[in-house]
Parts: C-alpha cells; structure tokens; sequence
C-alpha cells in the first residue's frame, strides 16, 4: 500500500512536471474554479458557502447544477489542504492528484480481492494509471470522479456481502457520488450497480434483489436535497441534442488502445486509424487502454467463437435450449466471486454499447432527463476501470506460469507506453488550451484588477460585456484576464452581462438577448458574444439594445481588436475577409442609440479596447434614477443604505430564494419584500426605515443539502476505514 500511495504521488508530478497548475486549463480555469474558489474563500467571511452568484447572468445558482463543486467535500478538503501546503498548489489541481491517489489505492485492494498477488496488483493499478482516457480530458476535473467512485462501488459491492453492509453501503458510495459534481456519473454509476445486482440475481443470488432497491433508496435519501436542485436545473437542459456525438466505434478503440502516440509525437509523427476523433482529438490517446483492451477483445471473441460452436453441435432447438439450460445451471453454481465477475462483464459490454452508440445508447435515450446528458464517448470513463477490473480478474485465475509471466511482461510494457503517453497527452492538453498562460491564476487576477483601475471603471456599480472578433476559437479566449470573459470576473469582483453557464433559463437570457444573441455559443459558454452579432443587433434592434444597456447597467463594452494573424487558432477555421474590424461601426451605431451616449474609447490592453457609454442605471438606483452604491459585496450578498420610505431598483433577476431585510441603526431588522418588475428586475420598498439594506439568497434546500452531505460524509468515511481497514493489515502481512 505505501509503495502504491508513493508511485502514485510520483506519477502524477511526472505529468504535472512540477507545474502546480498544469491541471488548471480551460473549463477547470475558466469555468467551475473562479466560482469555487471565490465560494470555499468566502465560507471563513460569511460562515456559509455561497449557493448563488450575483456577478454573473444577473445572478446565477451554482448549487443547482452540482458541477461547481460547492456540496462536494472532497472538494473543500482540496481546498484547505492547498490553503495550509505550501507551493500554491490550486484547490482543482489537488482534487485531481487526490482522487488519483485515492482511486490507485482502492484499485490496488480491488485488484487483491480479485486474486491478484501483491505484484499483479501493483501493475494493475499501474495499468490503471496511465489509461489514456482520464488525462485526455483532465481539464474536466469531475472525469476523476469515476477514477475513485466506480472502483470504490465495486470494492465495496464485493466486500459488503452480507448482512447491514450488503444493503446500504453502496448507496452512500452512490449518494456522495452526486455530491462530488456530476449527475450524468452519478446516473451512470447507479446503472453499474443496478447491472451488477441484475446479474446476480439471474445467477440465484436472490439476495440482491432487496439489496438492489435498499441501496438504491439509501442512495437517493441521503442525497435528495441535490437530487431536487438538479432536477429543478434539468428542465433547461432540453434545448440540447448533444447525447449522439462523438461516439467511440470498437475498432477504434482496439487500434488505438496500444499505440505509442507520446513517442510518436517526439518524432514529429502520429497515427490515426480511419481518421477517427473525439472531440476533435485526433491523436486519439483518449482511447489508449494498452494490453487491457487487447486482452478483452480476445476473451470476447473466443467467447462468441465457443457459443457458435456449441450452438452448431445443437442439430435442433432442443438440444439448444438444453445446452442453454445446462450452462446457465452451471453458472448458477459459480463461486460468488465469478458471478461478480460475471456481472462486470455484463456492465461492460452494456456502456460499451452506450459509447458506440448502440442499443444501450438507444435506451438511455428514451429516458427524461439523461435524454439531455452529452457525448456518447463520456462513456469511456466507465469503461475504462471496469475493463482493469475484469483483466485483474482473468489475472488473477491464471495462478503462477508462463501465461501469468508473459501477461506480467506485456503489461508492464504497455504501462511503460502508457507513461508517455500520459505525459505527453497532459503536455499536449497545455499547448492546446492554455499557451496565452504566462502567469498563474493570482497573477491574471493581479493583472485583471490593474487594468480595470488603470482605465478608471467602476465594476462594482456597472457591469461589463466583452465581444470577439474570431467566432468559435480565440486566443484570448485561454486567457481570461484579457476579456473579463467565462466566470473569472466573480474572482476579482466584477459584475458582468452572462456567466458560463449551460443550464440557464431561456427566460434568463431574454433579459439580454440583444446585447448577447441568446442563441450564439458564445453567449452560455463564454459570457461574451461576437462584434458581428453585436452590429447586427444594433442595426436592427437598436431600441431594444438601448433599453437593454440601460437596464442591465452595461456601461463597458470591451471589443476585440485582435488580426487574424494574432489568433492562430482562429486562422484554421475562419476567412479573414469575412471578419473584417467592426468596431468603428459598433461605435457608430452606439451614438445613435436613443438615450445612449459613448463617452470615451481607449485601450484596454492588446488585445482588446473599451467603449465607456453613458445614460445606462447603476445596478442600483431610486426612485428618481440615481446611483445608489453597492456595498459588502460578496457572491450572494449585497447592501446599500437606503433611506425612510425609499423605492430602489436592483439590476437582478428576479428569484423566488432572494431575500432582503433592513437593519437599522440600532441594530433592529426588518424583512422586506421583493417585488418582480416586468424586465424581471427587482423592486425593494423601505417602507418607514431607514438603513442597511441586504440583498442575500437563501434556499432551505441548500441549506438541507449541507446537513445531509455532512450525514453521508460521516457514513461513508465509517464504511471506507472498516472496509479498507480490514484489507490492508492482512495485506500487509503476506
């Protein structure tokens, strides 16, 4: 076990080389970490983790969506821990390494528990290590989950085989599962669960029949409260087709699953069967499994190659159904632990064909909800674990000889490949989505802060809008300080237009959809819009724009004036005649807009210039229209001082959770109501008095969802030391 938990440590600074924010890239940067960041800081100031963000898309849940992370208590762990360690090692970057650390160690034990001796398993879970398809995609932090979780859920499947254990154990692996961030996992870890107790079941285990529903409802009880915020999110999450794309065919998974890519990339070189891609990677390490792939396609195809047999010495249906009958009463007989095997088996070839696209897919389909999850290849990350699994197994019952050495040798060779591999596919990640990253993330911010004081903008009063040039892939768009652009102006205290945000209502983005085409990708993924959209409006809605300016308080509008030889990105998708520099005509169109003035143009930096526009509201004004400012900002949280009988706007979307009290001089408070406006901004009465007024977001199911998560955490660190606890000293000993 120690030298697991050191080789594992290893590794992952041999892919980081040493970088402690080589995991901090694109959405882990861009997206989920300025909101976690800014939500885990906050807990020592508030004394609660914010469950909304008034910065972004007029305020915005980021409890709803699980994926940011807040109710996950690995997460907030990651974030003490890289607080107290020297080295600034960000909070996402340390979830990485340690859910890597944690799931080679239960691989480890799992491997043990299949049969495999103390060697065996090491290179098990070495294999486990460098499988291709988790450093692939290592700037999606919540792929890591199944790294740890569908290794853990089949550990403790085998462990728990009687008694209490057997009937709730998994069903806190699977209800902490939800709160580590992803419904689609969680879904489809349940779906492994399920196919395992199935399988049991149809081989006479009938035990598992109860087990199947009483962990299942321990599963959905304990994380209910995320259960209900996801649900209310899942509904905006119908206006997406994405669940067919990206498939991953079988015979490129065979072929690519043993190429040495990071060894061909030294050289300049690369291979690419059929030119097949995922997510338009063509390098294809996404799909390197070495030996293991290999192995599993052989025990498949001899396992079709003896049922044609049998099948053919059946002369008639008879015989058939009786050789049928005789083998299922034989794999009735089978030790539990072959069953177990058996019934991986069964999950794997299930979530294959959900990853080919085939009748599984079909199926998931049909259903509500997961009908909406994204990607076919998203699959792989299941696959991948269950796959080591099953190849342990088969390991583990060759017992020792030349078989066992030649598999000892081989994969022990496809980890040396898999090594390079890893590393060269986390190095390319970085070349490919963040080569604009010079500094570190307290540095953007640094230089993010200087530039908005330096150009004189009042971000705590108005709010930005940032425009591309360059549709679809931008230079700038890696760099966040550049543009205010994704969810970094929550780190540094800028109110801005949108938020990165795929789950957002449509009635949401109609509050500025003719500033940001609500339609445009750009809009829900980047919190910006192009120079082209932002003409076209102006030009054939110019009243609604105007209103929507001054309503929404957008006095900044950056505008790209990047060439298109400063994007090298954007000049493998785009022609530079159709991209000509708009903005002297937004400019001009700006003056002409009815109640809008420019006041001024001037550089914001390189890459970009800022447009300041007069006669727009303050993000909070009174009833005669002047500013009011805000003050005590934080994510969820703001005031104002607000004098007797007073009315005030607030440029915030209307919710059913915001709440806003008045507290007096003397300390008194006094609850107020919020009134919904027609643009969907809010309306507060002082009423008689006078003082502080606070503007603050409080949903009881959040409030619910951190209780119940500090349940499940308690339940499920008792279950991992008795568990674990009970293997490793009788490994220890051999």
């Amino acid at each position: 076990m120690l030298l697991v938990l050191a080789a594992s440590i290893l590794f992952v600074c041999f892919l980081t080389g040493g970088n402690p924010e080589a995991f901090l890239i694109d959405d882990n940067r861009m997206q989920w970490y300025p909101v976690m960041e800014r939500a885990y800081g906050e807990l020592g100031n508030t004394g609660r983790i914010c469950c909304y963000d008034l910065y972004q898309m007029k305020g915005m849940s980021i409890a709803q969506q699980g994926y940011y992370g807040i109710m996950n208590p690995f997460m907030l762990l990651s974030y003490i821990a890289s607080s107290l360690l020297p080295g600034q090692i960000p909070m996402i970057s340390f979830y990485i390494g340690l859910l890597v650390i944690a799931g080679n160690l239960v691989c480890y034990l799992l491997c043990r528990r299949l049969g495999c001796g103390q060697g065996a398993a090491f290179l098990m879970t070495a294999a486990y290590s460098t499988l291709g398809c988790f450093w692939a995609f290592c700037y999606w932090y919540y792929i890591f989950n199944n790294y740890l979780m569908i290794p853990l859920l089949v550990y403790v499947f085998i462990r728990c085989k009687k008694g209490v254990p057997l009937y709730c154990a998994c069903g806190i692996v699977l209800a902490m599962s939800i709160y580590m961030g992803n419904v689609q996992y969680t879904f489809y870890q349940y779906v492994v669960f399920g196919i395992l107790c199935m399988t049991m079941m149809l081989l006479r285990e009938r035990k598992y029949f109860k087990a199947l529903f009483t962990n299942a409802a321990v599963g959905v009880c304990l994380s209910l409260p995320i259960l209900l915020l996801a649900l209310q999110a899942s509904d905006n999450f119908q206006k997406y087709r994405d669940f067919f794309e990206n498939p991953i065919f079988l015979n490129s998974l065979l072929i690519h699953s043993v190429i040495p890519q990071g060894i061909l990339h030294r050289r300049d070189m690369g291979f690419s069967f059929m030119d097949a891609s995922v997510m338009y990677r063509r390098d294809n390490m996404v799909l390197y499994m070495g030996i293991v792939a290999l192995w599993l396609f052989a025990a498949m195809l001899l396992a079709v190659s003896r049922c044609i047999r049998r099948a053919g010495k059946c002369g008639n249906p008879e015989e058939l159904w009786r050789a049928c009958k005789t083998g299922y009463e034989r794999a009735s007989s089978w030790p539990q632990e072959q069953k177990i095997a058996a019934a991986l088996v069964a999950a794997l070839l299930f979530f294959l064909s959900v990853m080919s696209g085939g009748l599984a897919a079909m199926v998931l389909h049909a259903l509500p909800v997961v009908r909406n999850f994204r990607h076919l290849f998203k699959a792989v990350f299941v696959v991948a674990p269950l796959a080591i699994m099953i190849f342990a197994w088969a390991v583990g019952r060759q017992g020792r000889g030349r078989i066992q050495s030649l598999t000892m040798v081989l994969t022990a060779t496809f980890v040396c490949i898999g090594c390079f591999n890893a590393r060269d596919v986390v190095w390319g990640v970085d070349r490919l989505y963040g080569p604009q990253i010079e500094k570190g993330f307290a540095g953007e911010k640094q230089d993010a802060v200087r530039m908005i004081e330096e150009a004189s903008m009042d971000c705590k009063n108005y709010r930005t809008a940032s425009f591309f040039r360059f549709p679809w892939i931008n230079d700038e768009v890696f760099n966040i300080s550049e543009n205010l652009s994704r969810n970094f102006p929550t780190a540094i205290s800028v109110f801005s237009l949108a938020g990165y945000e795929n789950a957002v209502s449509d009635q949401r983005m109609e509050a500025f959809d003719a500033i940001y085409t609500d339609k445009e990708f750009y809009t829900r993924f980047a919190n910006a819009d192009t120079t082209k959209n932002l003409l076209q409006n102006l030009t054939q809605e110019p009243e609604k724009v105007s209103r929507q300016l001054i309503e929404n308080g957008v006095r900044y509008l950056l505008l790209d004036k990047s060439s298109l030889e400063d994007n090298q990105r954007a000049q493998a998708f785009m022609d530079a005649k159709l991209y000509r520099d708009l903005r002297p005509e937004i400019v001009a169109a700006l003056q002409e807009l009815p109640g809008i003035r420019v006041t001024g143009v001037k550089e914001f930096n390189a890459h970009y210039d800022l447009v300041e526009i007069d006669g727009v509201n303050s993000l909070c004004t009174d009833s005669e229209g002047r500013l009011v400012p805000l003050t005590d900002l934080n994510m969820e949280t703001v005031t104002f001082e607000a004098r007797a009988g007073g009315e005030y706007t607030l440029s915030f979307i209307y919710d059913r959770h915001l709440q806003a009290f008045l507290t007096e001089k003397d300390g008194t408070k006094h609850p107020l109501s919020i009134e919904r406006l027609e643009n969907d901004n809010i309306l507060i009465s002082t009423q008689g008095g006078c003082g502080t007024v606070t503007l603050t977001y409080h949903d009881p199911i959040c409030t619910m969802g951190f209780i119940w998560e500090a349940v499940t955490s308690l339940f499920f660190v008792v279950f991992l030391v008795r568990l674990c606890g009970g293997d490793v000293l009788p490994i220890r000993e051999e």
